[in-house]
């Protein structure tokens, strides 16, 4: 399923998806694309924030992020340029290639264990689809005024106020303005909700705050 979220939205390449999306044409079959890989995206944001919090590891070693992740980033991009490329037997692979055991993990071994191949495949899928769905928000915040039509906009802002309180806080701060841009001032209680709702992340609920607090300033202006 994930595979199959279409080009752009499934290149990994950060410049390179922008650059794509800045491109694409808002006819009803891109938009229509657009609204499946958005659907798709929060599903499987959504389950990872359920499963791990507003942060994970992905069971790897700081080192892994911290220390290597730009030269490791640069070779994941070059094995695996697209969520199709991310296959177990590709990410082998890649390990077996490019990873330093001993270096990263401070172990050695001959065949990369699976829950090392596992845990990249994992987090390098979890890079891409956030990426798609920061590209997706974008691109509906750009398209939406003059092109979405009445039902399609009413999709998205339902995905995103759907997803959003599940959500990683570093992706609210992206859809909680998308909301205001695609729906308006009516939201301001949603953005209450969220402003007052204890379990969420601290800030999403300031970014659920200053929407309010927009709100109020523009009603002032009136």
């Amino acid at each position: 399923m994930l595979a199959a979220v279409p080009v752009p939205w499934r290149l990994a390449d950060p410049v390179e998806r922008g650059k794509a999306t800045r491109e694409l044409p808002p006819d009803p079959l891109y938009r229509a694309e657009a609204l499946t890989a958005f659907e798709t995206c929060l599903a499987y944001l959504v389950d990872v924030r359920d499963r791990h919090g507003n942060e994970t590891d992905w069971g790897l070693p700081k080192a892994f992020f911290d220390d290597h992740w730009f030269v490791l980033y640069a070779r994941l991009k070059q094995s695996m340029p697209t969520l199709a490329d991310v296959t177990p037997e590709r990410v082998r692979e890649w390990v077996e290639a490019y990873l330093d055991p001993e270096e990263v993990f401070g172990v050695t071994w001959t065949t990369p264990p699976d829950e090392v191949v596992d845990s990249v495949g994992r987090s390098w899928v979890f890079f891409i689809l956030q990426g798609a769905a920061e590209s997706l928000v974008r691109w509906f915040r750009r398209v939406g005024p003059d092109n979405l039509d009445d039902a399609e906009r009413a999709r998205v802002v339902d995905l995103l106020k759907k997803a959003t309180p599940r959500l990683q806080w570093r992706l609210t701060i992206i859809t909680i303005p998308a909301i205001l841009d695609l729906s308006g001032s009516e939201e301001r209680d949603y953005f209450d909700r969220l402003a007052s709702d204890p379990g969420l992340h601290e800030k999403t609920r300031a970014e659920a705050e200053s929407m309010s607090s927009f709100i109020d300033r523009q009603l002032e202006t009136i």
